[in-house]
């Protein structure tokens, strides 16, 4: 089962799927992170994507993952610690980066659609990759 099947449907709705990964819009993202943490799982971290029908362009340097999980970190404290820091890091992203300057200028087919009068921030959106390979193990 993959990990985010364990996000609650309403969660689970308001993904964007690309290819075999989720991704969120920016409105959405700090609730995924905190659902993720409710149902105890870690954040591994992601990536900005651009998805459309025909294309999809990783903007892979631009991430927010958390540091890996520390030697002797306790599952529920490595959780905690991920939900804080991709929250962190996702936060600074946006709010120090222009997202959608660095697209056009990374490629080409992004420049093309904005060209075409295509409002190409409709078709962002935030993966997030998850780890839950712990929690079945926890006593609730």
């Amino acid at each position: 089962m993959k990990e985010e099947n364990r996000l609650a449907k309403s969660i689970l709705d308001k993904a964007v799927r690309s290819g075999n990964e989720f991704g969120w819009k920016q409105s959405d993202f700090l609730e995924v992170v905190e659902a993720a943490k409710e149902f105890r799982m870690a954040i591994i971290g992601g990536q900005v994507q651009y998805v459309f029908p025909d294309g999809t362009c990783e903007l892979y340097w631009l991430s927010y993952d958390p540091k890996p999980r520390l030697q002797n970190e306790k599952w529920l404290e490595y959780c905690n610690r991920t939900t804080y820091e991709c929250s962190d890091i996702f936060q600074q992203l946006i709010s120090k980066i222009n997202i959608e300057k660095e697209a056009i200028e990374s490629f080409e087919f992004l420049k093309e659609k904005k060209a075409e009068g295509i409002n190409i921030n409709d078709f962002l959106i935030f993966i997030l990759y998850f780890d839950d390979s712990e929690t079945d193990n926890i006593v609730r």
